[in-house]
């Protein structure tokens, strides 16, 4: 199954839209509230390709995974890979200049689910995944266009 994709245009630098969203340990500002999305940095050094970060969020249960940036592009575009309970899903984002800002889209994608998520993964994808993710981006544009 192909992965789920939402974007929006945002009033800022490419720059400052990347450096956001590719410091993982602030996804908890712009996650859904209901999930009180923490995150933490678990490795060494500056972030990029190969860093990793502990994350505990609360959807169905508490959700305690792993999260690994796997492809880092800078201005550009970023991958990261969540493993935990509900399997191992990737999540990239990718900033393109646009005349008005920025273009940022984010797409989810499962790669390996587990149960139960494995049977409810077609409603997902049509259903919560695209509102999910609109929620996500009208909540990371406002943070940066200077918003609460």
């Amino acid at each position: 199954m192909a992965g789920v994709t939402q974007s929006v245009t945002i009033n800022a630098s490419p720059e400052a839209v990347f450096s956001y969203v590719a410091d993982v340990s602030k996804h908890g500002e712009w996650s859904t509230p209901s999930h009180k999305l923490t995150v933490e940095k678990t490795s060494e050094g500056a972030v990029g390709q190969g860093t990793t970060f502990q994350s505990i969020g609360h959807q169905f249960g508490e959700n305690n995974d792993t999260v690994t940036i796997t492809e880092y592009r800078p201005n550009e575009r970023v991958v990261f890979e969540s493993e935990g309970k509900a399997g191992l899903i990737r999540h990239t984002f990718e900033v393109k200049p646009s005349n008005d800002g920025v273009e940022l889209s984010k797409t989810f994608d499962p790669i390996e689910t587990k149960m139960p998520l494995t049977l409810f993964m077609p409603l997902v994808k049509m259903f919560n995944a695209p509102r999910g993710l609109k929620g996500d981006l009208g909540r990371i544009k406002t943070k940066l266009e200077g918003g609460q």
